[in-house]
């Protein structure tokens, strides 16, 4: 995880342990799988190699996928609301 996600997860105690699960879930245990549960998926346009996974309390992750076969895993690079979100979007 990036120095920053970190401090943010820090910074956010209460709603850290839910966000950890989802994340394990997702980019540990189903990073090439589509489970429903996991809303993520490659983002688009100038945007291309990351990726983005809704997490709970309307926060969203950005990662890239880092490494080769079959060591690829999930970099995570921010965390952020859905509003900052989707001012990164516009702005990527």
């Amino acid at each position: 995880m990036n120095k920053k996600v970190v401090v943010f997860l820090k910074k956010n105690p209460r709603i850290c342990k839910d966000i950890i699960l989802t994340i394990k879930k997702c980019l540990e245990e189903h990073l090439f799988v589509n489970v429903n549960s996991c809303n993520k998926h490659e983002l688009k346009g100038k945007c291309t190699g990351y990726w983005r996974l809704h997490v709970p309390y309307d926060y969203v992750v950005i990662y890239v996928i880092e490494g080769e076969r079959p060591d690829r895993h999930a970099a995570i690079i921010k965390i952020m609301t859905e509003k900052e979100y989707h001012n990164w979007i516009k702005a990527c």
